[in-house]
């Protein structure tokens, strides 16, 4: 280091550290005095904690108030300039201003033109623009919010502040009598300057004063189920057509409402008829006959409806002039009657041929009061009853017009029935065996129709008529059957233990009356038999399953009287080699037949089965030993 620097560090050195050295001037300041603090060591004072924190968050609670009640104001107060500039600024517009006027009749005969005459005021400020008139109403006498008619869009353009327009339209309304129609108006514009579309809508009511074509309904309001019921409709025009119209009526049915017949015969189906024939002079009336089904209480509804068609489906009404309702309720009867075939309560029932049919009739008094000279008439008949077959309990049987016969004079009870009395009576009948019969009957079946009626005493000698009927319906199943038959092929006959022997077998079908669907057969094979094949000039659909030895026909569709004027049959080929523990025994060839289908009249499963067939059936004698 250099002697000159060295001598600067001691220079600072002593200056810093030596007291004598006067180089540093020294001021001084004033007197420092101890000052003390009360402080605590811990929080004992919870509340004082508990104030800051209260304290912090009402200051932030405030803030967020303040800040919330100031956003409100500002919202209120811009929707109030938004309204205030709306309402006031001579560029704006309202809907309020806009005023639609109808001038015009506001009664109308149905199906005539009805000229109007619309009158659109612009009393804003503001000029509308791109407006277009629009107008529709119902199309026929329904109120539908679908189904309406909508004239062609009127483009009117631009309405000048305070500019009226002025249009002229024809409506053709349809509805009953006093029934009001209601034509929508509607105008689409733009505010001036603005892309926005608004509208503005009024409603003109119309009154029909006469229906085009009115229609009224004769029917019952209540009846008892399945019993025949009428119902008739008659169509009047009030008002001239045009020869263009093409008037028809169309009635809607109820589910459950079984169709029998009418009158006049319909134009389409069950239920739309031609009504090109109505004149001002000459209405229309068409009865429908039926019966309606369902439990008491239930209330069924049918819909008529009168209008012109549809070019495209004559069966479909396009604009109706008229329609009404009727409304018909299932009543329990007065006298009531239960039919019971072979214990059992249903519409149609499925019988064997030849087999015997029981049939109880149970009836009853519903009515509060009494009833005298109750009478119940059982009507069989059908192209399978046997007359010849017949017995009846207490009752007369009248084989000239089929009907059995019980009144006061074969049974007393029914002499005076009181109020909730009841009683059975009761008849058997064989129908026709179609097995083996050559005759071909068609949908064979028998119809019992009970009727049972008496008088209520009224006022002096005065009485009621009440009746009832019920009917059931038995149909008779097709006699399907199968016969299996074996022959002998060749190989040792009679068979011989550890000899083989080969058999063919057939399975020949029969069926009566009624074809068969869905058919099969099936059978097995016992342990010691195999299986050889389908015979050579075999058709039909035969299978062998090896694993669980069964044959198997899979036959489908058997006509009616197969058996008697075609043949359905199958053959196949089984070969057996008895063993020694068979000799002196008749060995199966083949177990029994199951033979299955559904009689496509009834709609029942039928089932017949064949017992075994042995070595005794192809002709055989007993096995005997080698």
């Amino acid at each position: 280091m250099e002697e000159a620097e060295r001598s600067k560090i001691e220079d600072m050195k002593k200056q810093l550290y030596d007291k004598n050295e006067k180089t540093m001037i020294h001021k001084r300041e004033g007197v420092l005095h101890q000052t003390h603090y009360n402080v605590p060591t811990s929080w004992s004072d919870e509340i004082n904690k508990d104030k800051i924190m209260a304290k912090h968050k009402k200051l932030k609670s405030s803030f967020f108030k303040k800040f919330f009640i100031f956003s409100i104001i500002f919202f209120i107060g811009a929707l109030g300039f938004a309204y205030y500039k709306f309402s006031n600024n001579e560029t704006s517009v309202s809907s309020d201003k806009i005023d639609i006027e109808v001038i015009g009749n506001s009664f109308t005969k149905g199906g005539e033109e009805l000229p109007l005459q619309i009158e659109i005021d612009n009393n804003n400020s503001a000029s509308l623009e791109y407006a277009n008139l629009i107008v529709e109403y119902p199309k026929g006498a329904e109120d539908s919010s679908t189904d309406v008619v909508r004239l062609s869009k009127d483009s009117i353009g631009t309405i000048a502040a305070g500019e009226k327009v002025v249009r002229n339209i024809k409506v053709t309304l349809y509805g009953a009598e006093k029934s009001i129609r209601n034509i929508k108006i509607s105008l689409e514009y733009h505010p001036e300057g603005s892309n926005a579309i608004f509208t503005k809508e009024k409603y003109y009511p119309v009154t029909i004063s006469v229906a085009p074509l009115s229609l009224t309904v004769e029917a019952p309001d209540d009846t008892i189920s399945n019993q025949a019921i009428s119902i008739k409709v008659k169509a009047v025009l009030n008002t001239s057509l045009s020869d263009e119209e093409n008037p028809i009526l169309q009635i809607t049915y109820p589910s459950n409402f079984i169709f029998e017949s009418a009158t006049p015969v319909p134009l389409v189906g069950n239920s739309t008829w031609d009504l090109s024939s109505i004149s001002l002079t000459n209405p229309i009336t068409v009865e429908v006959k039926g019966r309606l089904l369902g439990q008491e209480g239930d209330e069924q509804i049918f819909h008529a409806y009168a209008g012109t068609s549809s070019e495209t489906d004559p069966s479909e009404v396009n604009i109706i002039y008229s329609s009404t309702l009727q409304k018909i309720s299932i009543a329990k009867p007065f006298l009531d009657t239960e039919i019971l075939v072979n214990d059992k309560d249903e519409t149609e029932y499925a019988v064997a041929g030849g087999s015997t049919v029981n049939v109880d009739i149970n009836w009853s008094n519903n009515l509060s009061t009494l009833i005298t000279d109750g009478k119940i008439i059982a009507s069989i008949s059908g192209n399978v009853f046997d007359k010849t077959k017949i017995s009846s309990n207490n009752g007369y049987y009248d084989s000239t017009n089929n009907q059995i016969v019980w009144d006061r004079n074969t049974l007393s009870s029914l002499a005076e029935i009181d109020p909730g009395q009841s009683g059975t009576v009761s008849f058997s009948f064989i129908p026709i065996s179609l097995a083996g019969s050559s005759s071909a009957i068609k949908e064979p079946q028998v119809s019992i129709k009970v009727s049972i009626s008496g008088k209520q005493p009224q006022l002096g000698s005065i009485y009621t008529d009440i009746s009832n009927y019920s009917e059931k319906v038995i149909k008779l199943l097709s006699d399907f059957q199968i016969a299996t038959s074996a022959s002998y092929l060749d190989g040792e006959n009679p068979p011989k233990a550890e000899s083989q022997t080969r058999y063919k077998i057939n399975w020949t079908l029969s069926n009566s009356t009624n074809a068969i669907t869905g058919a099969k057969a099936v059978s097995s094979l016992p342990i010691y038999v195999d299986w050889v094949g389908i015979y050579s000039d075999e058709t039909e659909d035969i299978t062998y399953n090896e694993v669980t030895r069964e044959i198997t026909w899979n036959i489908g569709q058997v006509s009616s009287n197969t058996g008697i004027n075609s043949n359905r049959e199958a053959s196949f080929i089984l070969s057996i080699k008895p063993s020694l523990s068979q000799v002196g025994s008749s060995p199966q060839l083949i177990k029994g037949v199951t033979l299955t289908g559904t009689d496509s009249f009834t709609g029942t499963s039928l089932e017949d089965t064949t017992s075994a067939l042995s070595i005794l059936n192809a002709g055989s004698d007993k096995v005997i030993s080698y």
